[in-house]
């Protein structure tokens, strides 16, 4: 059937967005022979008699005949959702409330729909839940808005349900918050303190890291000052010590040590017994002169032949001690001679 036969024809399919239920309405004539009409199945139909009256015949009932009715609506019964915005005043009248909600709704009585003569479904729900719930949010200031908003939906479970008057069966959520210059302010003032929180932060954490640094670092130096006086004491102590100290540090190189130890006891009692030879062979100094010097080759050549080498048992210190009695030497014995041509 052609758009002029209608009064009211919206060309809406199943996923069209509607605003207004009705989606065709169409006067009948009282001779109209033509019964089948071409109608979407699953819509309403409502037809209004001569006296005034409504008829419904829900899918997938239909009328016989025609001839007792004057008009019929055409009526979608799907459900239909739509999300709007609206400002709600709060306690301070130059500050407002942003509230997004989302709208679920479904003819439930068509003939009610009909009678009301609705036409935007969508504004009459905005209108009813702006109307209920401006007098509860103006009592908060926009900055409590978790509050108001909690308020509401505890109020509105004992509120009638929106659109029950035109025949609608609806349900809504709704989600309140500051307005966009409030949100706004709120971010800069979290941007500013997550800076401030970052720089002390940073700054604590660097403490932290440069203690750290310097413990470490005096750790390093403690060890380092104990490893010098250990090798100092070590260049200190020298000779049997040393090695003895070398040895407790290192105990699998015991027969490398003693070999080394021997070895440098040799070449000593080499370097004294030709030192001692070198002064008592000398014949270009005054006997009176080397008096002296012979006298301390013979105390070294005395040290090196009562000194106890590592591993020996023989005491040649106590060996040597062993001697006649002081009362028993000659008279001038232990003095150097001297030479009746040359004195």
């Amino acid at each position: 059937m052609s758009p002029a036969h209608f009064d009211w024809l919206q060309a809406a399919d199943r996923h069209t967005e509607l605003v207004d239920p009705v989606i065709s309405v169409r006067q009948l004539s009282r001779w109209d022979l033509r019964r089948k009409h071409h109608t979407r199945f699953d819509h309403c139909l409502v037809y209004a008699t001569h006296q005034g009256e409504y008829v419904e015949f829900r899918p997938p009932v239909r009328p016989r005949a025609t001839a007792r009715y004057s008009a019929v609506y055409e009526v979608d019964l799907g459900v239909h959702l739509v999300r709007r915005e609206l400002t709600l005043p709060s306690s301070n009248d130059a500050l407002e409330f942003q509230a997004e909600v989302e709208f679920r709704w479904r003819v439930e009585d068509p003939v009610g729909f009909v009678r009301s003569g609705r036409r935007d479904v969508p504004r009459l729900l905005r209108n009813e839940l702006e109307e209920r719930a401006r007098g509860l949010v103006r009592l908060h200031p926009v900055t409590d808005s978790a509050a108001a908003e909690a308020e509401l939906l505890a109020a509105a479970v004992g509120w009638p349900r929106l659109g029950a008057e035109a025949g609608l069966d609806t349900a809504w959520t709704l989600r309140l918050r500051r307005n966009q210059q409030a949100i706004e302010h709120q971010v800069r003032l979290q941007e500013i303190t997550q800076d401030a929180e970052a720089k002390i932060l940073d700054a604590v954490l660097g403490k932290d890291v440069d203690a750290a640094a310097e413990q470490r670092e005096a750790a390093l130096l403690r060890l380092q000052a104990e490893k010098v006086g250990l090798y100092e004491d070590y260049l200190e102590q020298g000779g049997t010590r040393a090695s003895a100290w070398y040895l407790s540090r290192h105990p699998e190189a015991g027969q490398e040590v003693m070999a080394n130890l021997r070895e440098d006891q040799r070449q000593l009692v080499e370097k004294q017994l030709e030192l001692v030879t070198k002064l008592f062979d000398s014949a270009e100094a005054e006997t009176h002169e080397l008096a002296e010097p012979r006298r301390h080759a013979v105390r070294a050549l005395t040290e090196v032949l009562t000194q106890r080498f590592p591993g020996t048992s023989t005491d040649t210190g106590h060996a040597a001690a062993e001697g006649p009695p002081a009362k028993d030497l000659p008279p001038g014995y232990g003095r150097t001679p001297v030479d009746p041509a040359k004195g």
